[in-house]
């Protein structure tokens, strides 16, 4: 009897060792989407010149950097509070564009980025179901990364029709793909 319970015992354990080795076919598909988007938008960011990083097309807009520092503010709040749930709101001063360099702001968004990489490598994929709220929603930490990635996209989106504005070619998305 022992030794059919201690048999049970090890079966159980091997064979719920080998699904948790197994790594998260959405967190892996992520993990290389983020990484893309990552190359994509610092490309953006370096093909506007620094004395362009103050444009912004309409009084109404944000301007070249506020862009590029909202995306890097609402990757670490959706990173680490949305989707990591650590419930916490960013220092909004540590993202102001005021006396930074473009290479600064670039450096800032290639920060957020790579720490967000870090937490997708090593997020606990039974925690991709949990719940959070974002204002009246309920959502997955699944769909608070792919929220984030929208995110990015939509300003990234802004960004290049700067760039267009300002009669510059911006970075061949099919590079980047």
């Amino acid at each position: 009897m022992r030794l059919v319970i201690l048999l049970s015992a090890l079966y159980l354990f091997l064979s719920n060792s080998w699904v948790l080795a197994q790594p998260d076919s959405f967190l892996k598909d992520y993990s290389e989407r983020w990484e893309t988007s990552r190359q994509y938008t610092i490309a953006v960011a370096k093909a506007m010149p620094e004395e362009e990083y103050s444009y912004k097309p309409t009084p109404d807009e944000m301007t070249f950097a506020e862009q590029l520092m909202h995306i890097a503010t609402i990757i670490d709040w959706h990173g680490f509070s949305k989707a990591d749930g650590q419930e916490y709101r960013p220092r909004w001063d540590d993202y102001q564009v005021e006396n930074r360099s473009k290479q600064a702001i670039i450096d800032m968004v290639n920060q957020e980025f790579k720490r967000t990489a870090r937490l997708v490598a090593e997020f606990n994929p039974s925690e991709l179901e949990e719940t959070g709220s974002y204002g009246k929603f309920t959502r997955t930490r699944r769909q608070f990364f792919m929220l984030m990635s929208d995110h990015v996209t939509h300003h990234r989106g802004q960004l290049i029709v700067y760039l267009r504005l300002k009669g510059i070619v911006p970075p061949s998305y099919g590079e980047f793909q």
